[in-house]
């Protein structure tokens, strides 16, 4: 992934919304289908787990946000944005 950018409103977002613990963090992880898709047929997605030692770790004002090697695949030549409409996550890319 050549960049990952989290706006404000998505930080806050995730931290309300999916409250981490510690040794936790949000993960970006790869599904099949939805909305936003990236590369054909698949799309990120989120959810809150430990961090295995694999993966590529970001952090945005203490939250940690990872990527497992297994999904760096389809990041790969992205710069992905999240943002959020208050009510859900929004996915973008350069």
């Amino acid at each position: 992934m050549k960049m990952l950018e989290v706006t404000d409103r998505a930080l806050d977002w995730m931290k309300e919304e999916l409250e981490p613990n510690a040794g936790q963090g949000v993960n970006i992880y790869v599904r099949y289908g939805g909305e936003t898709q990236l590369k054909q047929g698949f799309s990120p997605a989120l959810t809150v787990e430990r961090i295995p030692s694999d993966s590529k770790v970001y952090e945005f004002e203490g939250l940690q946000i990872f990527i497992k090697e297994s999904d760096l695949w389809y990041f790969e030549d992205t710069e992905l944005i999240i943002d959020s409409d208050e009510d859900e996550i929004i996915f973008n890319s350069k």
